[in-house]
């Protein structure tokens, strides 16, 4: 269905630009909170493949490491920049209020991908991602699917980066279908961008919780936990792991066994779509519209499918 959408927004977008005469030559940028992991890969692919049909530039900009204060220092400095359009991960529901309120008086369209602020006042026009509480049940509904969970068993639920705004949504999404199912579960948090100190870090948590049945993580942190159990030489199966995105370290995982699944949210629309709803604002006046990117399950039975596609820089 995506798929089929994106391609009907491309012919719409080829027909306006054509029926409209030459494009004007709009720069965007694409403000993130930690620029320094895999994940953006296919975000940054979706938004230069847009930009490159649309006839305009796209810069992708955010610190290596997260920082919600430095994301607020690109953002202010995108906007001095004069950029036509931003699209911004909103990682604050504070923080970032203020330059994106800045930058819509100054009137550069801000629209929000990745990650929302829906619950608090903001003046992004819309956001291009996925629903974070709904994701988080449908991983742990996927998780708990046709297995028996001894009465002692435990749940760990990681968050890599906490205070991100949509991994606390994706956590508190789990945790809602743990509490129905009776199953204790705590948070903990191993770093993103730092694999080998992570996977130390689980191998430890691990050894010290020998009631752990289940590793639930909010991004891509599962595949750490995967391969914890590997250097301590559990078997897969002996922990239930999910998590998020198609990142290699995450794929490998689930051809391995030691990973159930991951949860794509279909990053490349993120970085295409946003371009596509800014570029429609400035050229055509369409209000952008809010997008889901989706809930999509990728197991040991689909992973041959689509780690192509992850390796190319799409999935």
């Amino acid at each position: 269905m995506y798929k089929k959408v994106t391609i009907l927004l491309v012919v719409l977008v080829m027909l306006l630009v054509v029926f409209s005469g030459s494009a004007l030559a709009y720069k965007f940028a694409l403000v993130v909170h930690v620029a320094g992991t895999p994940f953006w890969i296919p975000v940054i692919r979706g938004a230069e493949e847009a930009g490159e049909l649309l006839g305009v530039e796209v810069q992708f900009m955010g610190p290596e490491e997260f920082s919600v204060g430095k994301q607020v220092d690109y953002l202010e400095s995108a906007i001095a920049q004069g950029f036509d359009g931003i699209g911004v991960a909103i990682s604050d529901a504070e923080a970032l209020d203020e330059p994106i309120a800045k930058a819509m008086k100054m009137g550069i369209p801000v629209v929000a991908f990745n990650i929302d602020d829906p619950y608090t006042p903001n003046e992004r026009m819309a956001f291009v991602g996925q629903s974070f509480t709904i994701a988080g049940n449908v991983l742990s509904k996927e998780l708990l699917k046709d297995e028996v969970i001894p009465e002692n068993a435990e749940a760990v639920v990681l968050i890599g980066e906490p205070g991100n705004a949509a991994l606390e949504e994706r956590c508190a999404g789990i945790e809602q279908i743990f509490v129905e199912h009776g199953i204790k579960s705590e948070r903990f948090s191993a770093p993103l961008a730092d694999p080998s100190t992570a996977v130390d870090m689980l191998k430890s948590y691990i050894r010290s919780h020998p009631n752990l049945k289940i590793v639930a993580a909010s991004e891509f942190s599962s595949a750490f936990a995967g391969m914890a159990m590997k250097e301590l030489g559990m078997k897969p199966g002996e922990l239930l792991i999910a998590g998020f995105d198609l990142v290699p370290d995450q794929n490998q995982m689930i051809k391995e066994g030691y990973v159930k699944f991951t949860i794509d949210q279909q990053p490349y629309l993120q970085g295409f779509q946003t371009v596509m709803l800014l570029y429609l604002y400035k050229e055509f006046g369409l209000s952008p519209t809010d997008i889901n990117t989706g809930v999509a399950v990728v197991g040991i039975d689909e992973i041959d499918q689509v780690v192509k596609l992850a390796e190319d820089g799409y999935r």
